[in-house]
C-alpha cells in the first residue's frame, strides 16, 4: 500500500477539495492510503468529507515567520519519514516550493498541481519563475496543470512546461435526470414546472462575480416574470450580494441556499446554469452541470472558454450583465439550440473529464 500526502489550504467547498474527496475510492482501489493537510489557520468545513472518504486529516497551519517555517518543514520531513509517505501532492500554491524541499530532503516523490490562472503583479513574476524552476529542476517536483488554459498560462507566463492532466467529476454523483425526476424534484422544492430556473454554484467572491447574475436577473424579470435564481455557495461577499438583490428588488426571485452536499438535486431542477467568473482553472461545477445535461452560459474567460475548444458545448458570451440577460432569454426560448448544447457538453465531459481515466493518469505521474 502506497501513501500519498495531499497538501491544501483551507478544506472548503471548492473544486480541488470536492474532486479529490470524491475520487478517494478510486485512489484507494489503486492501492493508495490517503492523507490530507489543511495548511490554513482555520480547519475548513469540508474536512469532515475527507474523513468520511477515508483520508487522515491533518491540521498543520503554515506559520508566518521565517524561523518558524523552517521548523515547520523539519516537522514535515520527520512526519514523512515516520509515516513512510511515498508521495507529496501539493495543491496549495504557497507551499509548492517548501513541500518540494521537504520531499527532496526525505527522498520521496512530489507533485504540484496548478489549479488556476491567477493574475500576478509584474514584480512578482521573476520570483514565481524562480520558485517553479528550482522546485522542478533541483527538488524534482513534477508540475501538473488541470486544463489547456492553465497549461498555457504556466508556459507563457512562467516558462514552465507542465504535464496536462484534466480535472474530473464524480460520475457516480452527477448524471442526467429523467423528466419525471426533474418534475418530482421541482415539486419538492416548491418550484412550478413553468418557472424559468437559473442556477450558479460557487463561493461568493470577486472572482466568481455573482453580482453579474443578480444584475442580469433584474432585466430578465421584465421579459420573464416567472423566474427563479438558485444561488448555491457562501463566502465573504454573500452579504453584499444579498444587499444588491434587495436594492434591485429581485430578492423574491432568488434563493440564497448556502453550501449544499446534494448539489445534483438543485442542478436537475434548473433550466440554465450560469458561470460569470473573471477567470478559472477549469470549473468543476460547470462540468457537473454539463454531466446533468443542464445547458450553460459562461463568460468568455480563461478556464471557461476551454469548454468550447473543440465544439460548442456552452453559450460563451462577453463578460457583461446586459448581454447575460439577453442570452438567458435567448437560450430559454431556443429549445433546439439548448438541446444541442446539452448533448455536445454531455459527450465532452464524459470523454475529457472522466474520473477513472484521469485519476489513472495522476497515479502514473506519482510513479514517474
Amino acid at each position: 500500500m502506497k501513501k500519498v500526502l495531499h497538501v491544501l489550504h483551507e478544506l472548503k467547498y471548492s473544486g480541488a477539495e470536492i474532486m479529490y474527496a470524491g475520487a478517494a475510492s478510486v485512489f484507494q482501489e489503486r492501492g493508495y492510503e490517503l492523507y490530507v493537510v489543511n495548511s490554513a489557520a482555520r480547519l475548513g468545513e469540508y474536512a469532515i468529507h475527507f474523513e468520511k472518504a477515508g483520508y487522515k486529516v491533518l491540521h498543520w497551519p503554515y506559520p508566518k515567520g521565517i524561523l518558524e517555517r523552517w521548523k515547520y518543514y523539519a516537522n514535515v520531513i520527520k512526519f514523512i519519514k515516520s509515516e513512510h509517505i511515498d508521495v507529496i501532492h501539493v495543491h496549495d500554491s504557497g507551499l509548492k516550493w517548501g513541500m518540494s524541499y521537504c520531499a527532496w530532503r526525505a527522498g520521496i516523490k512530489v507533485v504540484y498541481t496548478c489549479h488556476n490562472c491567477f493574475p500576478i503583479r509584474w514584480f512578482s513574476r521573476p520570483y514565481q519563475i524562480y520558485l517553479r524552476y528550482t522546485a522542478k529542476h533541483i527538488f524534482g517536483c513534477k508540475i501538473q496543470s488541470i486544463s489547456n488554459s492553465v497549461y498555457n498560462n504556466e508556459l507563457h507566463r512562467f516558462y514552465n512546461r507542465t504535464t496536462l492532466i484534466n480535472n474530473w467529476y464524480n460520475n457516480r454523483r452527477f448524471f442526467p435526470a429523467t423528466e419525471e425526476e426533474k418534475q418530482m424534484v421541482r415539486k419538492g422544492l416548491g418550484i412550478l414546472n413553468q418557472t424559468l430556473v437559473l442556477i450558479s454554484v460557487g463561493g461568493c467572491s470577486l472572482i466568481k462575480q455573482h453580482t453579474e447574475i443578480i444584475k442580469a436577473l433584474s432585466e430578465v424579470i421584465k421579459a420573464q416574470p416567472d423566474v427563479l435564481y438558485l444561488h448555491l455557495g457562501e463566502g465573504s461577499l454573500l452579504d453584499e450580494e444579498v444587499k444588491l438583490a434587495q436594492s434591485l428588488g429581485v430578492s423574491d426571485h432568488i434563493r440564497f441556499l448556502g453550501n449544499k452536499d446534494d448539489v445534483r438535486r438543485f442542478l436537475i431542477a434548473a433550466d440554465i446554469y450560469l458561470m460569470t467568473s473573471q477567470f478559472e482553472g477549469i470549473s468543476i461545477t460547470t462540468i457537473e452541470a454539463m454531466a446533468c445535461r443542464i445547458p450553460a452560459i459562461l463568460y468568455d474567460v480563461p478556464g471557461l472558454r476551454d469548454f468550447n475548444s473543440q465544439q460548442e458545448c456552452a453559450m460563451l458570451i462577453e463578460a457583461d450583465h446586459h448581454i447575460l440577460a439577453k442570452s438567458i432569454l435567448s437560450l430559454y426560448s431556443n429549445k433546439s439550440y439548448a438541446e444541442r448544447l446539452k448533448n455536445d457538453a454531455y459527450k465532452r465531459v464524459n470523454t475529457i473529464y472522466n474520473m477513472d481515466v484521469n485519476v489513472g493518469k495522476i497515479v502514473e505521474l506519482y510513479k514517474k
